[in-house]
């Protein structure tokens, strides 16, 4: 099923986490819980036990939206990311597929050129 954004949760721990030495971000989505570098690197599981936070507004970004945006089949979205060095690596994979800094897909975007698509009219060849 794909991944509703809206669902995804984002907060700032407000306590120092060993190992993260500027700090720590926390994605929830059904149930999963990721812990992060600030801006979502270095992802991995996380035991949520409730410790201090701040609740963010940091957009993400579904492989569902990317596909529309750039209209092509969310299928096809693996093609782009394996053929494209300069596509953004996802922040952290979920359950139900990965996320995206909307931030980082929107500094990319804008400099790649409309897919092509074949004229259907013609053979294929």
């Amino acid at each position: 099923m794909p991944i509703n954004p809206k669902l995804v949760h984002v907060y700032q721990l407000l306590d120092s986490i060993e190992g993260r030495p500027n700090g720590a971000w926390v994605f929830q989505y059904h149930g999963e819980t990721f812990l992060t570098d600030p801006g979502g690197g270095n992802p991995e599981p996380f035991a949520w036990n409730d410790q201090p936070h701040q609740a963010m507004g940091f957009d993400v970004k579904t492989r569902e939206e990317i596909a529309g945006a750039l209209r092509i089949n969310p299928a096809k979205l693996g093609f782009v990311r394996r053929t494209d060095p300069t596509f953004p690596a996802p922040i952290l994979g979920f359950r139900d597929g990965p996320i995206w800094a909307a931030e980082a897909i929107e500094r990319w975007a804008p400099t790649q050129p409309p897919v092509t698509v074949r004229d259907r009219s013609l053979p294929r060849g």
